[in-house]
């Protein structure tokens, strides 16, 4: 594996992934790495090179919280996962058995698949908590990724095993200007190389030689501490939060659990998950319960791999799966878990996808990859517009996977000119989404008009980079007479347009 095959490999676990900066990566690499090293040159002659401040989006959470984080640019997303795989053997090193860490490392030259890593973690935890001691205590880091100091991130990486001094000038540098110099709020969301990042930070833990624990086990930021005295757990769980007060971060107060036999999350059981224990003999609560390190796209691969309980159910049983997912009291972690189940029967979930969209954003990527199994596509692109006209107030997050899904499953459809239309009308204040639109490389209903004047202005951000990545099937004249004004815009705009030119 190399940089680009990391990038290729994350991409579509990424909360927004933009195939602008895939495309990139994938056919321009060098010259991206090209572009970064006139970044780090000391040279007069490239001053005009630099890591640039990055596009603040919002990401959905369960029950209508929002999660804050950027969108990294084509050079951005290289350079992070590129210092992160150069540097893969610095992170993930366990002391001993008794303080382990899973997930977010690399096992030689390939990232552990973060299902698995959960899966072990689980085990782990539930091993220790039923079979090895009489106490356990679980507790996590409240807005972890951001409140994450960027001096201390410096500091950290700086100390690593083998980092050498021109990549961690490069780490500080690359973190300060991406978010206009401020101090915290700077690491990316949602894409492995800032979860390794974030992951391996907190190792000041598990090297502390001041825990008492006989074992400690940590997934990101959810952290698990077992004994057989209590003493010990409640002893090193004021020194962890002494430890984490010296960095600034502080615990999460409602997810601390002290010997319970799950966490509060899971105690909670909704009236439809105990209605699903009912239809599902092997019904597991512990499938809904996400870690707060992670994100729900990590676990996609695993539900294809393991979810085959539909195969046992029957007719009704699907059919009242089908009702319960339509139930307005059902919350995030009941849909989750009903869509993981009918996978195999998605013709069943076409009416009901935009609905879900609308009332469940956290949900979006689930429904994207849903779609794609549906044969009855222009049953959904209907419903889809009817959502779109019914629905004023949708978030970003919904915007940009509504366009994703209309890309890469609805092109066909007799109506999908106007769905990217009405998507393009509601992303006025939305330049992700609208970013989305615009590097869809379809020429007609009006796309092709809509980036020649966006190109002409020469400006350099997403909307402009999409625009011109959006001409690539266009004939190769019309296409560089657009991109010629664009190119001219900035450095980056010219590395993006000589891209385009030889798709």
């Amino acid at each position: 594996m190399n940089t680009r095959e990391f990038f290729e490999m994350d991409f579509h676990s990424s909360l927004f992934p933009l195939k602008t900066n895939l495309l990139l990566v994938k056919h321009h690499s060098a010259e991206i790495e090209l572009y970064i090293t006139n970044i780090l040159s000391n040279d007069p002659a490239h001053i005009g090179y630099n890591f640039i401040p990055q596009t603040r989006v919002h990401a959905a959470k369960p029950r209508n919280h929002l999660r804050r984080t950027v969108v990294l640019d084509p050079v951005a997303s290289y350079f992070i996962y590129d210092l992160t795989f150069r540097n893969r053997g610095s992170f993930g090193i366990d002391a001993s058995k008794a303080r382990t860490t899973y997930g977010y490392k690399f096992d030689g030259d390939h990232p552990l698949p973060v299902h698995k890593a959960y899966l072990d973690f689980s085990t782990g935890v539930e091993v220790n908590r039923d079979l090895m001691y009489a106490h356990m205590m679980s507790f996590d880091i409240a807005s972890y990724f951001n409140s994450i100091y960027h001096h201390d991130a410096v500091n950290w990486f700086a100390s690593l095993p083998n980092i050498s001094g021109a990549d961690s000038n490069a780490f500080g540098r690359f973190f300060r200007e991406i978010n206009s110099g401020r101090s915290v709020d700077f690491l990316p969301q949602g894409i492995y190389p800032a979860k390794m990042i974030g992951s391996e930070f907190l190792r000041f833990i598990e090297n502390s030689g001041q825990l008492k624990s006989a074992q400690t086990l940590r997934f990101m930021d959810d952290i698990y501490l077992f004994d057989n005295k209590m003493e010990n757990l409640t002893q090193d769980f004021l020194r962890i939060q002494e430890l984490l007060g010296l960095r600034a971060l502080n615990i999460n107060p409602t997810k601390t659990v002290v010997d319970g036999e799950k966490p509060t999350v899971q105690d909670a059981a909704s009236a439809i998950q105990t209605e699903l224990s009912e239809i599902i003999e092997d019904f597991d609560e512990t499938k809904i319960y996400l870690p707060s390190g992670a994100d729900m796209a990590d676990f996609d691969e695993g539900y294809e791999e393991d979810s085959d309980a539909e195969g046992d159910l029957d007719e009704k049983q699907i059919e009242r799966l089908l009702e319960l997912l339509a139930d307005p009291k059902a919350e995030e972690s009941d849909v989750e878990l009903i869509l993981s189940i009918l996978q195999q029967n998605s013709e069943s979930l076409s009416t009901l996808i935009p609905s879900l969209l609308v009332r469940f954003p956290n949900i979006v990527k689930q429904l994207y990859n849903l779609a794609g199994l549906i044969t009855k596509k222009d049953d959904l692109t209907n419903e889809l517009l009817s959502a779109l006209e019914k629905s004023p107030h949708l978030i970003e997050y919904q915007l940009f996977w509504i366009a994703a899904m209309a890309e890469d499953h609805l092109s066909k459809t007799a109506r999908f000119g106007e769905l990217i239309l009405k998507l393009y009308e509601k992303t006025s204040n939305h330049k992700i989404a609208r970013a989305k639109i615009l590097e869809i490389p379809d020429q007609s209903f009006g796309l092709k008009e809509i980036r020649d004047e966006i190109l002409k202005t020469g400006a350099s951000d997403w909307i402009s980079w999409a625009a011109a990545m959006g001409t690539r099937t266009l004939n190769k004249a019309e296409r560089n007479y657009a991109l010629n004004y664009f190119s001219k815009g900035s450095p980056l705009n010219h590395l993006i347009a000589e891209c385009v030119k030889k798709l």
